[in-house]
């Protein structure tokens, strides 16, 4: 923070909490959450840069003259979180007020007629997935031996043309592609059918009572759009996979080809093959400073009750 006043007032000093600031740099910001004190100010041109916590029950009014689009607020924190919000209870917030609440972080939008102000919940996350296109990869094709490399589950009952039988169910691990991604979206094709049958596939719970490609005959080839989420797998030996999806072949044999295009994450990190870094499992191994939170916050919002996250996994 820097003043024409060194010492402007002991308000002043309220609000920094007798921060130690120099040169407009802030020894720690953890809060923003403003003092009963004047609005704070930096010269013109610079940014304001808020040092230890503040509390308090009135607002504060950041504004700068600032120009080129240079920032009106800077929190700066090297060792921490440079802004931290408390959550409270907030009845009457004031239109483009932000403020935390129970599913995450909450925007307040204009008033209606009626001075009403409508909530809109932000989208983080904490609180949703986006999705992730990535390289259309195949990750099974159980024609080749080359074709079935990820299976887990279901290399034992591929006939000599290359069909998974009737009843099968085929387990593909996407390492080195996702790692504790949600779901997936891909393409899935059906060729040299034995006869009338269909496929599900699914990636979480049990098998559901729904089909995702049908066939009616012999000798078909079709193909089908596919989204559906991604579940975890352990062998018999304890090898861990967080990202499978399962196929399940029912009433006819066939020729199974799978593709995946895109991936449904709540971080673009976890689309390891997007990483030019990435190998199998590595941008989700880092051993210290952000990325390792990064890594860490990923595998904690993944977590659900059919999925668990391991070390090194």
């Amino acid at each position: 923070m820097t003043s024409s006043e060194p010492d402007r007032s002991a308000s002043r000093r309220s609000l920094l909490r007798r921060a130690a600031v120099t040169g407009g740099a802030a020894v720690a910001a953890t809060a923003a959450t403003a003092a009963n004190a004047s609005p704070a100010a930096a010269a013109p041109g610079d940014p304001v840069a808020i040092g230890l916590p503040n509390t308090g029950s009135n607002g504060t009014a950041i504004t700068s003259s600032a120009s080129l689009g240079q920032a009106t607020l800077a929190l700066k924190n090297a060792t921490g979180a440079p802004l931290h919000l408390t959550r409270t209870t907030v009845t009457a917030p004031q239109p483009g007020a932000v403020y935390p609440t129970t599913a995450g972080l909450a925007l307040a939008g204009k008033a209606d007629a009626a001075g009403a102000v409508p909530r809109h919940e932000v989208h983080t996350t904490a609180t949703s997935t986006m999705l992730v296109p990535i390289p259309p990869t195949r990750v099974l094709d159980t024609r080749t031996s080359g074709g079935r490399a990820r299976l887990l589950e279901g290399a034992g009952r591929i006939d000599s043309q290359g069909r998974a039988l009737a009843d099968t169910f085929l387990v593909v691990h996407l390492e080195g592609i996702a790692q504790y991604a949600e779901g997936l979206l891909g393409n899935i094709t059906v060729a040299k059918t034995e006869k009338g049958g269909f496929i599900t596939v699914y990636g979480a719970g049990g098998p559901p009572n729904a089909s995702t490609i049908n066939w009616w005959t012999a000798g078909q080839l079709l193909s089908n759009g596919v989204i559906t989420q991604l579940g975890a797998y352990e062998t018999v030996n304890g090898d861990y996979y967080p990202d499978v999806v399962a196929i399940w072949v029912q009433k006819s044999a066939t020729a199974v080809i799978f593709d995946v295009t895109g991936l449904l994450v709540r971080h673009p990190e976890s689309a390891v093959i997007n990483s030019p870094k990435a190998t199998a499992r590595a941008s989700l191994t880092a051993e210290s400073g952000t990325p390792k939170v990064r890594a860490a916050e990923i595998k904690a919002r993944a977590e659900r009750g059919d999925r668990e996250v391991r070390t090194g996994a």
